[in-house]
């Protein structure tokens, strides 16, 4: 049978759980945690025995089979994670296993009943206006707090580690505090501030205008037989002749393990806007072409990819929050940026 989302279910959880996964199962209204000597899913007079499983890998088609493994016949296993993929939560559920996530998606399946609750609207998916009135700086700093969503930030902290001013950190500060996306800590000259939901705060950047904004950029080709070589080529013209470049975008991706496309026609890279694209693009090996690129360079304002580089060996690369935020952008990017931010971002 099906249970309407007005049913009430209660999730009983043993002292020792995860402060994060009580939140994620608490999020919504219709479930009720307590806490319990172990693990227990009761609906109305039916009670199971729960076993909590972490997140699951956005897109292994062996996840079902190893989830088979930790439960038997007579229990319920419950898959909690931060974001399940659309895919993931369709796969779980022809599986017959349940699932929560910190989007607000539910299915809670045991002999005989199914509760199921669909996501809450993600604010990134939300047709409110985008928010105004931030730079690319702005995002710099912000990219900077998504880096260590944990952090208790002061004013100070966020300038130095950012690069930013005194004056810009606090406005930042300021404005996602009053969005409600960062709490304070303390009164007065000691305050500082934390994020609240790390993925809502980057669902809220995805929004900016100035954070998905390009503003030049240079189409280019360099001679290589394949993606890899090409990356290889380019990070080799880059230490000789000193180019500053940060790799981004699926390409950059590639590069972190996380292969989200099978093919690879255009790398994006970011450089800093002097000495221009053109002659960036030489200086990396590439000749600027009006037709048939391998390369896309982007002239990098405000600094938010190149400032603050990730190596793997001798390529360089956007930090991961810049190159979801790029992934976006590209062809048929919002499915491989969805996969990239799973694997490599978590929130």
């Amino acid at each position: 049978m099906y249970l309407t989302v007005n049913t009430l279910a209660t999730i009983e959880l043993p002292e020792d759980t995860p402060e994060r996964i009580r939140e994620i199962l608490a999020s919504r209204p219709e479930i009720d945690v307590r806490n319990g000597s172990e693990a227990r899913l009761r609906v109305d007079d039916r009670t199971f025995p729960l076993v909590i499983a972490p997140g699951v890998h956005p897109w292994a088609q062996a996840t079902t089979k190893l989830l088979a493994e930790l439960v038997g016949p007579d229990k319920v296993l419950l898959v909690v994670s931060e974001r399940l993929l659309p895919n993931v939560r369709r796969e779980l559920e022809s599986a017959g296993f349940s699932y929560a996530d910190g989007t607000g998606g539910v299915h809670l399946r045991a002999p005989g009943l199914i509760v199921h609750l669909e996501p809450h609207r993600v604010r990134g998916e939300s047709t409110a206006v985008a928010p105004p009135g931030l730079g690319a700086v702005a995002v710099r700093a912000i990219q900077e707090i998504l880096e260590d969503p944990e952090r208790e930030w002061a004013v100070t902290e966020l300038a130095k580690a950012a690069a930013v001013s005194a004056g810009q950190a606090h406005n930042v500060l300021s404005r996602l505090q009053r969005e409600g996306l960062m709490g304070t800590i303390g009164k007065g000259q000691g305050v500082r501030r934390k994020v609240q939901n790390p993925t809502e705060l980057l669902d809220w950047l995805a929004r900016v205008p100035a954070a998905r904004k390009i503003h030049e950029r240079r189409a280019a080709y360099l001679y290589a037989p394949d993606p890899d070589a090409l990356i290889t080529r380019l990070s080799f013209h880059g230490v000789q002749s000193g180019q500053r470049y940060a790799l981004t975008g699926t390409a950059a991706a590639r590069v972190m393990g996380v292969t989200v496309v099978t093919a690879l026609p255009v790398v994006m890279v970011r450089v800093p806007r002097k000495p221009g694209l053109v002659e960036a693009a030489k200086l990396l090996g590439a000749e600027p072409v009006d037709t048939g690129p391998n390369l896309n360079l982007i002239a990098d304002v405000g600094e938010v990819g190149t400032r603050k580089i990730n190596f793997n060996g001798p390529v360089a690369m956007a930090p991961p929050v810049r190159v979801w935020l790029d992934m976006l952008g590209e062809q048929r990017g919002e499915d491989a940026a969805a996969l990239f931010r799973e694997a490599a971002i978590g929130y």
